[in-house]
């Protein structure tokens, strides 16, 4: 039994595993990229028949100026990889109660009005577009689908190959939580990290400064103070930590801000 698994699941992750470009860290990717794209469609598909599809033309306008700037920066290192671009959508969802915004593979964008207060402007929006763009560039879900995967084959083995163990149920709780805390939130908090930098890189590049990004990673902390779990136990790196981190990366990011070709800045409706 121990050699079937062995067999079934080293050629997968050799062939699974490949070098992100982009940040030139190893990561195991189990759908192809039609596979991700395809899925995303249908979820944003989903989301716009279950969710209040904002009409406002001033929000509207908003989003869209803002993400078409950074899609053509997107789509510029993609074509320099030799991927095509992707099929943009820009939605916002009429919803205050919830501070989130969010980027499917493919290219599928959804901001909701709750986190326009934090964001404040265009720049603000930018900066925090730029981050959802990136999971989609990076292929941060396909990662964190293969990751998925392959946590539950590793339960699964390891269930069969303890199965005559006494301490079994034991061993696979301590599994579990291990796979949990040592491998899946610590690879979610580096996602987030590398969507930061490189989104701070792409609204320097389409022409927004990226000093905003202080001001919203401030405001994002202000209102989560009190609400926070300790960092490891989160999916997301502290907001004091990802300015800390803003701050290192802003010389290159105000560097790249100064080639762009400026894109005027405005407060966002109602703000």
């Amino acid at each position: 039994m121990k050699r079937l698994i062995l067999s079934l699941a080293l050629p997968l992750l050799m062939t699974a595993c490949t070098t992100n470009p982009h940040t030139g860290r190893s990561q195991l990717l189990l759908l192809g990229e039609a596979e991700e794209t395809s899925m995303g469609a249908q979820a944003f598909a989903e989301v716009a028949k279950q969710e209040p599809i904002s009409q406002d033309p001033a929000t509207n306008a908003a989003i869209l100026r803002v993400g078409r700037a950074i899609a053509v920066q997107a789509d510029l290192l993609r074509a320099k990889l030799g991927e095509g671009p992707y099929d943009w959508e820009f939605k916002v969802i009429d919803n205050p109660e919830v501070v989130n915004a969010w980027c499917l593979p493919g290219g599928k964008i959804a901001f909701y009005t709750g986190i326009f207060p934090i964001i404040e402007d265009e720049s603000g929006m930018a900066v925090v577009m730029g981050h959802e763009v990136c999971h989609a560039l990076l292929h941060h879900g396909n990662e964190r689908v293969s990751q998925n995967l392959l946590a539950q084959f590793s339960l699964t083995a390891g269930d069969l190959l303890m199965a005559d163990n006494p301490y079994r149920k034991e061993a696979m709780g301590l599994l579990g939580a291990g796979i949990n805390f040592g491998v899946m939130l610590p690879y979610s908090r580096s996602h987030e990290t590398e969507a930061d930098k490189l989104g701070l890189m792409l609204a320097a590049d389409a022409g927004y400064d990226p000093e905003a990004a202080i001001r919203v990673w401030t405001n994002m902390a202000r209102m989560s103070e009190g609400q926070r779990p300790a960092e490891f136990l989160s999916t997301h790196p502290d907001p004091l930590r990802r300015i800390e981190n803003m701050k290192e990366w802003m010389p290159e990011a105000k560097a790249r801000f100064a080639k762009s070709k400026k894109k005027p800045n405005s407060r966002l409706p109602g703000q």
